[in-house]
């Protein structure tokens, strides 16, 4: 059984030892921080695993590693070295983010780069699984939703992107903005999709498209844009019905764009004649 005098001593020893770590820590930190603003990152690096070695879950070792490899990695690089910087910077990264940030900017600052990492590497699917995650944490965040939408559009999923961008809609349905941004990408696949496009895929799409821009011109009838894009949109589904023999109704749709693009016409005139009388 200890005495008191053996507790205390054992107690001593522990905060002699802490101290002694805690100043190991802010040592190592401070060489790394020396070496990292003099752009040496790869010896900065050797300084923060130091610092690791002390306290693995120290949070400014662990994104100062990562900002260091992200420092030193060219991207779209296939030389072994920038793979190497890649895979491990990443790793860092996903490290800092699993431990509790310094203050929410510095979570909002380490996400952003860790996601243009990602980016810079292509690594598309992990970006998106990193974001599904965090909107599973905060299921309301609309901005979320939306780098969700164009991470699958830049992928080359438009079925995933424009599903995400309908969620942000819907989500908000009195904002003619959210509507228009997923008619516009509506009418981006079928205009930009070119061959790539199945006959189906862009009846379907196309008219997804005009049902937003409809939903936007029921909040605003004058809206500028979405009269444009509606118009742009009914050529697209005039095309699709033509090119299977349905002339009759490419027709129709062929008058319904023009008539958007007259509204669309009156609309900016107005506008014009307004900032001209003001």
């Amino acid at each position: 059984m200890r005495t008191s005098r053996q507790r205390m001593a054992l107690t001593v020893a522990v905060l002699v030892l802490v101290s002694g770590c805690r100043f190991g820590e802010r040592m190592h930190l401070k060489r790394g921080n020396e070496l990292y603003t003099a752009q040496k990152y790869e010896e900065a690096i050797a300084e923060y695993a130091k610092l690791l070695a002390l306290n693995p879950d120290s949070w400014d070792g662990n994104y100062l590693t990562a900002v260091s490899y992200l420092a030193l990695y060219h991207p779209n690089s296939d030389h072994p070295k920038d793979k190497e910087y890649a895979q491990k910077g990443i790793a860092a990264f996903e490290k800092t983010l699993s431990l509790t940030p310094p203050n929410p900017e510095a979570k909002e600052k380490t996400e952003k780069y860790y996601l243009g990492f990602l980016d810079s590497t292509g690594d598309k699917d992990k970006a998106i699984a990193y974001l599904e995650g965090q909107l599973k944490q905060r299921p309301n965040e609309l901005a979320l939703i939306n780098q969700i939408a164009t991470l699958y559009q830049k992928k080359g999923d438009f079925e995933k992107s424009l599903e995400y961008f309908e969620k942000r809609a819907q989500m908000e349905p009195k904002s003619k903005e959210a509507w228009y941004t997923l008619g516009v990408n509506c009418w981006a696949r079928s205009y930009h999709g070119g061959v790539t496009v199945g006959q189906e895929e862009r009846e379907r799409v196309v008219e997804r498209g005009i049902g937003a821009f409809e939903k936007a011109l029921a909040l605003d009838p004058n809206y500028f844009d979405a009269l444009s894009y509606i118009n742009l949109t009914y050529r697209e589904k005039a095309r699709a019905l033509a090119s299977i023999g349905k002339i009759d109704e490419a027709n129709q749709a062929y008058q319904r764009a023009e008539e958007y693009k007259k509204k669309a016409m009156d609309v900016r005139a107005a506008q014009t004649a307004k900032q001209k009388a003001g």
